[in-house]
């Protein structure tokens, strides 16, 4: 697994990106179901607690998400939209106002190579400092992301291999 780290700016004014390339041994579409299922969303990221997708079911262009984490014992909410998706290729996902981030970006590219998908990923974000206000430490929120979005891929990677591939008869 590579991971790529860029900050620009300072503390909670920082736009951090994150970008990792890796390979699972599973098909494009073992992954892919595992990206659309918003169930997942809590399994992917350890810090997560719930996920409230409107509409309910399968991730569509335009559906958002009302997903509730914690950091500590604190509870954070993050509000997200799903902007562009591209069957088996590419999943773009955009916060919306409120919540942890001031902005982000989720940006999944995968390539199918026979029985086995390189994925890339980036998270673009900055904290929302009105969200934070003086009751977190912004340097250990932001490892707290930064381990989250690390163990995003890590994950997204266990659960795609552990899925069964259809036969081919």
């Amino acid at each position: 697994m590579v991971y790529l780290i860029n900050v620009r700016g300072n503390g909670a004014n920082a736009v951090n990106t994150l970008s990792m390339a890796y390979e699972v041994h599973a098909p494009p579409t073992a992954v892919w179901d595992v990206l659309m299922d918003p169930d997942y969303v809590p399994k992917l990221y350890p810090d997560v607690i719930s996920v409230v997708a409107d509409p309910p079911g399968r991730t569509v262009v335009g559906q958002k998400f009302h997903i509730t984490g914690k950091a500590g014992r604190r509870r954070l909410e993050i509000f997200a939209e799903s902007i562009e998706l591209g069957p088996e290729k590419k999943l773009v996902t955009r916060n919306l106002p409120g919540g942890l981030f001031k902005s982000f970006e989720s940006v999944v590219l995968l390539e199918g190579k026979g029985a086995t998908t390189d994925v890339r990923v980036t998270f673009q974000y900055e904290l929302s400092q009105g969200y934070l206000g003086r009751v977190f430490n912004v340097l250990l929120l932001e490892r707290l992301v930064k381990d989250n979005l690390k163990s995003y891929t890590h994950n997204l990677k266990d659960i795609s291999e552990l899925m069964p591939v259809e036969m081919q008869v």
